[in-house]
């Protein structure tokens, strides 16, 4: 079949008219005056983004959006009505000195929207905090969240993401039968926006407050409606924990590689919707598509590798300044150098091993991906089977001998520590350093999973690695876990640093506005 399906002629009208969008919206940009941002503080608000960007547990395409929440964040905080309604042009001043946006690229018809955004959400925040029925935290997240996003958009069009997701939508939930997840009869009608999520989540690694934006605007939920806003934010977090986003979530990502092909290229070429009514051409386009992402992913990795290599040498040098050495010069009376030495040097070692046993996708893959693809843009409809569906299950035997061979694990490398005169210090730190780097090492290898479609076959050294290293996963994950939830380091950034600094910077700003038209006026 050559012709476009329903799904794949959905998905070619919406790029063509994302594309006549953007480009009448880039032909009225450049013909509107652009803002140009001056003052005091550029380098020093640049240093400390990239600082504290560093401490972020967080993707890189939501940096800007975390960025602008910090922001209102601290606005809101102050109670100046005054403040957020000029906070469109301050915004425009923070963001091109951190470095987000390139001076002279925003219009003062953006800032004005801006401000009014925020004046609004801002009212709802007001109201909120005199209302008992709704926790403070829990509301001042829910504006902010909002906020944050919608002012990223403003900034950032996001047209093109609209359309993929609507594609995305329509595909998965032809294949993926609601009766088949919602196991229970409340749960029907919340399937739609747990799709949704999963779709955000598993593809676009949009967080939570992406999230409940992208659903407040499918829905039609305006801040405006203060009652209806509250109650759409509790459903949504209802359904954000529900086992059936979790479980959407799992079947989205394992089934994502070839959607994810198709967004890689709707980002790199402007001639897809062309190559779409085109079936060879296109599914041609596409496997080239493949194998650049494959040797991109590999890149990716190989930096990432070096990355968290030097993160770990650093982060490990301070601790053994900080703790090791004094710990041994009290408790021994010098300085034990070999477990020392280990713990510095063993677990960016063993980063490195692990990366050698990770392999891209082969050819099947590949083929498997050409397959799928042609058949979700010009086959006929089709739904995954009940076992692409449903999570494997086994029996219990297979989850004792996991918690065995992990406590055996755990055993073993304590008793060969022990062995090498470690002592209860030195051995935490072992372990925690051991995990981190575990941890580091899983994620990167999900990049490879995410193409993949074809799992690969394991062998002897994978089946070995799997056994020793996923106990140490699980233990990196839960710090990780407990790291992003309450990372000390950026509320100490934000109370200690970024507060005071920005507000200083902006007295300077604001003296220098002051003196210039004191220079005028005389």
């Amino acid at each position: 079949m050559t012709a476009l399906n329903s799904i794949g002629q959905r998905l070619a009208n919406g790029l063509a008219h994302a594309k006549r969008w953007h480009d009448a919206y880039q032909r009225d940009l450049s013909n509107t005056p652009k803002v140009n941002v001056v003052g005091a503080g550029g380098a020093l608000t640049a240093a400390y983004e990239q600082l504290r960007n560093a401490a972020e547990n967080t993707e890189e395409h939501l940096l800007l959006q975390n960025a602008i929440k910090r922001f209102y964040k601290q606005i809101f905080i102050t109670r100046d009505e005054e403040l957020v309604r000029a906070s469109g042009s301050e915004l425009a001043v923070e963001l091109t000195f951190a470095g987000y946006v390139p001076n002279d690229s925003l219009t003062r018809e953006q800032l004005d929207s801006i401000s009014a955004l925020a004046i609004k959400h801002y009212h709802a925040y007001e109201q909120l905090q005199k209302r008992r029925s709704v926790y403070s935290d829990t509301s001042f997240s829910w504006v902010l969240d909002t906020l944050a996003v919608q002012v990223e958009a403003i900034v950032n069009g996001h047209v093109q993401d609209g359309v993929f997701i609507d594609f995305a939508y329509s595909y998965l939930e032809s294949v993926i039968p609601p009766d088949t997840i919602a196991g229970k009869a409340g749960q029907a009608d919340d399937y739609a926006a747990a799709l949704f999520g999963a779709i955000h989540k598993a593809l676009l690694k949009s967080d939570v407050a992406v999230i409940r934006t992208g659903l407040l605007e499918r829905y039609q939920v305006s801040i405006d409606e203060l009652d209806n806003y509250v109650a759409f934010n509790q459903r949504i977090d209802s359904v954000i924990k529900s086992s059936m986003s979790d479980k959407l979530y799992r079947i989205v990502d394992r089934q994502g590689a070839p959607l994810r092909i198709i967004r890689r290229m709707i980002e790199d070429r402007e001639d897809i919707a062309e190559l779409l009514t085109k079936r060879e051409t296109f599914l041609d386009a596409f496997e080239k598509q493949v194998n650049k992402e494959y040797a991109s992913i590999g890149k990716r990795i190989n930096r990432a590798i070096v990355r968290s290599v030097i993160f770990l040498i650093i982060t490990k040098f301070l601790i053994g300044i900080a703790i090791e050495v004094p710990y041994d010069i009290w408790a021994h009376g010098t300085i034990i150098w070999v477990p020392l030495i280990i713990n510095l040097l063993f677990p960016p070692l063993y980063m490195i091993a692990l990366r050698l046993t990770h392999t891209l996708p082969g050819y099947a893959n590949t083929t498997a991906l050409i397959d799928r693809v042609d058949t979700m843009i010009y086959g006929e409809k089709t739904t995954l089977v009940k076992k692409q569906l449903a999570g494997r299950r086994y029996s219990p035997v297979f989850s004792f001998a996991y918690a065995l061979l992990s406590l055996v694990v755990f055993g073993g490398v304590t008793w060969l520590l022990v062995l090498l005169n470690f002592s209860l210090v030195h051995i935490v730190i072992f372990f925690v350093f051991i995990s981190a780097a575990s941890f580091l090492g899983f994620r990167l290898s999900r990049l490879i999973r995410e193409l993949e479609i074809v799992r690969g076959s394991s062998n002897g050294l994978t089946f070995i690695r799997d056994i020793i290293y996923l106990p140490f996963v699980v233990v990196g994950q839960w710090m990780s876990d407990k790291y992003s939830r309450v990372n000390v380091v950026t509320i100490v950034l934000d109370m200690m640093i970024e507060l005071p600094l920005k507000t200083v910077l902006r007295l300077i700003r604001q003296w220098g506005a002051f003196i210039d038209d004191r220079k005028d006026r005389i």
